[in-house]
């Protein structure tokens, strides 16, 4: 466990259902949970705490709300309207650790 400006967040063996099996970390404010092998990943760890801030902006039930709405015509990447940012910070991250 680990405690930074506010977030909570755990490292659990196993992202559980209803998440997919895709998934490796999720954000449940104020908490995030990570699989092990995404704990230290600073790319990853960008993309969940935008969701952790996000849903502090949303409130937590109706940023839920809204995700589970939108899923059926974006599906749950980067193409859904509240993944995209947080896909595009974890992709900056990724491209600023290469250089």
């Amino acid at each position: 466990m680990r405690i930074a400006r506010g977030r909570i967040e755990f490292k659990v063996r196993k992202i559980p259902l209803p998440f997919p099996e895709r998934v490796y970390a999720v954000t449940i404010w104020p908490v995030i949970f990570y699989e092990p092998h995404v704990w230290d990943d600073v790319c990853v760890q960008a993309h969940e705490r935008y969701h952790w801030r996000d849903q502090i902006r949303w409130l937590l039930v109706p940023w839920f709300a809204a995700y589970l709405l939108l899923r059926p015509f974006y599906g749950g990447g980067d193409e859904h309207p509240l993944e995209r940012e947080a896909y595009r910070l974890q992709r900056l991250c990724k491209e600023d650790s290469r250089q």
